[in-house]
């Protein structure tokens, strides 16, 4: 954890009724937040180009559905772990000495991979006709 994140956490919650976070759970509310921070990448990329993606980012549940697959991380702070689920791999769960940002990123990857490695009608994004005009996503 860096300087800002300590600084962070103390400013933010001392006065609340957990006080302030020992290092190990304020670790896994920033490792949260990367895993937060790789699926809402994803959902908002996959949104702005039109495929067929969708999820959640509020809150201490997130996921992202692509195709048929999906990822989830779900944050347990009273038990000081976050649950991760991903297609094929067994539910894992990781405290705060792991290192989420790394396994966020790697389950969005292989969660692309296996949606780009299904069939091409799945990975048709929902174009809008020839003259429509996008102005939010302009340079």
């Amino acid at each position: 954890m860096d300087d800002w994140h300590r600084r962070l956490v103390k400013e933010l919650v001392a006065e609340t009724p957990a006080g302030f976070l020992p290092d190990r759970s304020a670790s896994l509310e920033i490792g949260f937040g990367h895993a937060r921070s790789a699926l809402t990448y994803a959902l908002e990329l996959a949104r702005a180009h039109r495929i067929p993606a969708t999820g959640s980012v509020a809150g201490d549940d997130v996921w992202l559905q692509l195709g048929g697959g999906r990822v989830r991380f779900t944050l347990n702070r009273r038990e000081g772990h976050v649950v991760v689920i991903r297609p094929g791999q067994d539910e894992v769960r990781v405290d705060g000495d792991g290192d989420l940002k790394t396994i966020a990123r790697d389950a969005v990857d292989a969660l692309v991979a296996a949606w780009r490695a299904g069939p091409a009608s799945h990975r048709t994004p929902s174009a809008p006709p020839p003259e429509f005009e996008d102005e939010p996503t302009k340079g």
